[in-house]
């Protein structure tokens, strides 16, 4: 680890605290006697999540046939899994909230982040893996650039700047100029939070699931559905994609295809970054 990481990193300990509910959407992941009632009541009570957790329920994105009002009643139509995904992903954006100062874009990233979320949801369930972790592994495949914004600001505007002129990806002028990459600190932010370690898996490898040392489908899911956010689509993300994974998978563009959330309903998943 460089000089430059190890900065970074200690600095990820000096991160705004997350609200309390939000350390025990995360807690959740690894608690095996959950009580989701009881987790229920205590998003109900802060209404700002609440309320931006009913928008989406409402939304097109889920086509309820009835009105959601409260989050226990989210929790019967949709799940916990579903709800408890979208608590967290809203806390986050309360959490680090656009910066109008920055070059780098917190509202487009954030929309960004919901889409891929969507997109790996849609995937995951129609390719039968690892449907629990999917949205909440989709929201933060990326956290690493929320990281360097947040920690050396000036540095990574610099670097996004460079990104739009070199024809070089971020990554790779990352890797040139800092040691590492956003992935390698998003991994490391991941942990701290203690996140499961599938999601940990996803935010170090999404970009290069080759580079895994133990094959892990869900890591599979978000690079694709990365790729389909991005506009590729048909042959050219069949080509894309690793042929043995895909293999493993069963996956094809006609499944891939099938089961694409529609632009509206894209669209319906991003309003959780707008404000209540």
């Amino acid at each position: 680890m460089t000089l430059s990481q190890k900065n970074i990193v200690a600095k990820l300990h000096q991160l705004p605290s997350l609200p309390l509910i939000v350390q025990e959407v995360i807690a959740s992941f690894n608690d095996a006697d959950l009580d989701t009632v009881t987790l229920a009541h205590k998003i109900a009570q802060d209404q700002g999540l609440s309320a931006k957790v009913l928008r989406v329920a409402n939304s097109t994105f889920y086509g309820l046939p009835r009105k959601v009002g409260s989050v226990q009643d989210a929790v019967m139509v949709l799940g916990f899994d579903t709800v408890r995904s979208l608590v967290l992903s809203a806390g986050m954006v309360r959490a680090f909230p656009p910066s109008p100062d920055s070059l780098f874009d917190r509202q487009a990233y954030w929309q960004r982040c919901f889409r891929v979320a969507a997109l790996s949801k849609a995937l995951a369930k129609e390719l039968r893996q690892v449907q629990q972790l999917a949205f909440t592994a989709g929201m933060f495949y990326d956290i690493g650039q929320l990281v360097l914004d947040l920690c050396i600001p000036q540095q990574f505007a610099e670097l996004l700047q460079r990104q739009t002129t070199s024809g070089l990806s971020l990554a790779e002028l990352e890797r040139s100029e800092l040691g590492f990459d956003h992935a390698d600190i998003g991994a490391e932010l991941i942990r701290l939070w203690n996140f499961p370690p599938e999601i940990e898996q996803v935010a170090r490898y999404w970009q290069q699931p080759e580079l895994q040392t133990n094959y892990d489908p869900l890591v599979c899911v978000v690079h694709a559905a990365t790729l389909l956010e991005s506009g590729v689509s048909g042959k050219e993300l069949m080509a894309r994609l690793s042929q043995t994974w895909c293999g493993r998978m069963q996956m094809t563009w006609e499944r891939i295809e099938a089961c694409l959330p529609s632009p509206d309903q894209m669209e319906a998943s991003a309003s959780l970054t707008q404000n209540s």
